[in-house]
């Protein structure tokens, strides 16, 4: 039997190989980890230590500016600073906080408080955005690390609420929104760069790599046809018209007949784009073009185009008007004012509805449709505003008995206010459809020209050249002279044009609307060779005070003629006419 201490002595042995036979097994494990480390996980766990200690940030394209077609900036991009507060670093009471900040950024203390106590666990609670220069100073004055700016890309539009349906705005995000922001977003929003960074085991940013950086592109920038001070003009005469007979809202367009180019374009009530939510979205809407309307008897020229240029009707030709009455079927045709016998000068310059429906007739639907369509009437123009309308024209198969005299008289179509005064513009243009345009040109980051897009672009020719100066030199200009368009006239200038009263469909779309009407005039000058064409239309303006085109719309034309021309410097051609009679 062995001793106590033999027992002891061997079970010490027998530990130590126990101990180290373990430490073995340890040791080999540690090894192998180490061996599948460096070998399988070796690329996983390189990436993300590249990860860990490297980042970077966006280098944010600059938008690219807007321009009128006289080089007047319309749209552009500031850097202003967002005001931003890091609620954990506020020191002592949020109130006071809230007291010392308020003043600087002219926001009631009360608010401030509330936001901070909002968010409590956020480092980024945004105070004030875009805030200018003085009040960026204000805060950097008040040494506190509690509150911070952010520098960020506003776009700004200096001429306020002038041109804004035509322009649109800018989202938070950057992204056009509407009009030549959304329509061109992709030329002028550019592409961000990127600069790598080096960063600590806390994520802190320690210095820039140079080795990963990408530079910005520049957006590019939009030259537009539309000049500032002639939308001034069409803005101020079109505010007043919609004002002084209490109407829901008007449009105003001023086109040149010879290029296509959109001079103007204007819609009432209007909105700042600095601000764009601060309007009901309807009011955004550039009806100029997304609002088809019947278009009443501003549509009565085209027809006559079509009736001359197929020899339907001849112009010396004589209509019976029934002293204002003419029943069809068991429908009855009604002219504002009685006569007899007219020829078409006769028919125009009254605006006779019995007239139009006899020409009409004799026209048929096949010639009218085809009419119609040439002049562009349900199809997009393709200018370059999102949103177009097509407008409206049924296909001859679902024309009635009663489509004959309707749509000789501008009814059952639905046109844009664009598409009537591109057909006008298209009559005085010698017969000839020029696309209209908003955009002049685009130029490149540094301002070089990119493609080609000042060149008018003929769509093709719709009625001969003899009929079309028949229309403007005869017909439009006695309506002017002698008929319902006499409140466009004016001193030194010929004008030349035609009045439109319609009656409104109601909002269900079912009926017209008892005592709301559409008053719309289009009317060029100089009478020679026009050199604008320009197009009121006042909508839902209030019925006891007036309501006909002639009223509320012809004399809003005159006004913008007026100014225009002698800003263009286009020559007076009364002046010259008095001047050479001896």
């Amino acid at each position: 039997m062995s001793s106590p201490a033999a027992s002891i002595d061997q079970f010490q042995r027998r530990s130590g190989v126990v101990l180290l036979l373990c430490s073995a097994v340890v040791l080999l494990g540690l090894g192998g980890r180490l061996v599948y480390i460096n070998t399988t996980l070796r690329d996983r766990l390189l990436n993300y230590a590249e990860r860990q200690q490297q980042g970077g940030a966006t280098m944010p394209a600059r938008r690219g500016i807007i321009l009128d077609a006289r080089g007047r900036v319309l749209a552009a991009t500031e850097q202003r600073p967002d005001v931003f507060v890091d609620p954990s670093r506020v020191e002592g009471d949020v109130d006071e906080f809230a007291n010392r900040l308020s003043p600087r950024v002219n926001i009631p203390a009360a608010n401030i408080a509330e936001k901070i106590r909002r968010r409590p666990q956020s480092r980024f609670v945004v105070i004030a955005s875009g805030v200018d220069d003085i009040t960026a100073e204000a805060v950097r004055a008040m040494h506190d690390p509690a509150v911070n700016l952010d520098e960020r890309s506003v776009r700004t539009y200096p001429l306020g609420e002038s041109i804004a349906h035509v322009l649109g705005w800018v989202g938070r995000d950057g992204a056009g929104l509407e009009g030549i922001e959304a329509a061109f977003d992709s030329h002028l929003r550019g592409k961000d760069g990127w600069r790598g960074t080096i960063h600590d085991a806390r994520r802190r940013a320690l210095r820039s790599s140079d080795e990963e950086m990408i530079p910005p592109k520049d957006g590019g920038h939009v030259v537009l046809t539309i000049d500032a001070e002639i939308q001034r003009i069409a803005e101020q005469a079109l505010a007043e018209s919609v004002n002084r007979v209490e109407a829901e809202s008007g449009i105003a367009i001023v086109m040149s007949p010879q290029t296509g180019e959109i001079l103007a374009m204007a819609c009432y009530p209007t909105f700042d784009p600095n601000d764009p939510g601060s309007v009901p979205t309807d009011v955004r809407r550039n009806r100029a073009v997304t609002d088809p309307v019947e278009p009443g008897s501003t549509f009565k020229p085209f027809i006559v185009c079509g009736a001359l240029d197929g020899s339907h009707i001849s112009a010396t030709e004589q209509f019976d008007c029934h002293m204002g009455v003419r029943m069809i079927g068991s429908r009855t045709i009604k002219d504002v004012k009685p006569h007899g016998m007219m020829d078409v000068k006769g028919i125009i310059t009254h605006s006779s509805n019995i007239g139009m429906s006899m020409i009409a007739d004799r026209m048929g639907n096949p010639a009218l449709h085809n009419t119609i369509r040439r002049f562009g009437f349900g199809t997009k123009t393709g200018i370059e505003c999102p949103g177009e309308a097509d407008g409206r024209v049924y296909p001859l198969k679902k024309w009635s008995k009663l489509s004959t005299a309707s749509v000789g008289m501008g009814y059952e179509v639905l046109v844009s206010p664009l598409q009537l005064i591109n057909g006008f513009a298209t009559i005085i243009n010698d017969g000839v459809m020029l696309r209209p345009r908003i955009v002049k040109r685009l130029l490149g980051p540094g301002g070089e020209a990119v493609g080609d897009s000042e060149s008018p672009q003929i769509v093709g020719r719709v009625v001969s050249s003899r009929i079309a100066h028949y229309v403007t030199e005869e017909l439009l200009v006695s309506v002017v002279e002698n008929g319902s368009g006499k409140g466009a006239k004016l001193e030194h200038y010929s004008v030349l044009g035609k009045t439109g009263t319609t009656k409104l469909i109601s909002r269900n779309g079912k009926i017209y609307e008892p005592d709301a009407y559409l008053g719309t005039f289009v009317g060029a000058a100089p009478v020679e060779r026009p050199a604008l064409v320009a197009m009121v239309m006042i909508r839902r303006p209030n019925h006891r005070l007036a309501y006909y085109g002639s009223a509320v719309a012809a004399p809003a034309v005159g006004e913008i003629l007026g100014q225009a021309l002698p800003y263009l410097g286009v020559p007076p051609d009364k002046d010259q006419v008095a001047a050479a009679t001896p």
